[in-house]
């Protein structure tokens, strides 16, 4: 039996990349949301996300999922 290649089920990541605002200055990043490293906000340096083993801790207001 033949298989069609518009057939075969791939399947979607379960991280990906979000706008994320700072609570303090206002400033936007763009953070990967399985991050192994703390990610701080470049212009007042408040933490943004923290590494937490899978998916991060996001402290900062999440603007919204970047499209692939």
């Amino acid at each position: 039996m033949e298989m069609k290649r518009e057939s075969i089920m791939i399947p979607k990541p379960r991280s990906s990349f979000i706008s994320v605002q700072c609570a303090k200055c206002g400033e936007r990043a763009v953070v990967f949301t399985h991050t192994t490293s703390n990610i701080n906000c470049k212009s007042c340096g408040e933490p943004l996300a923290e590494r937490a083993g899978s998916k991060a801790r996001i402290l900062g207001k999440v603007l919204g999922a970047l499209d692939q």
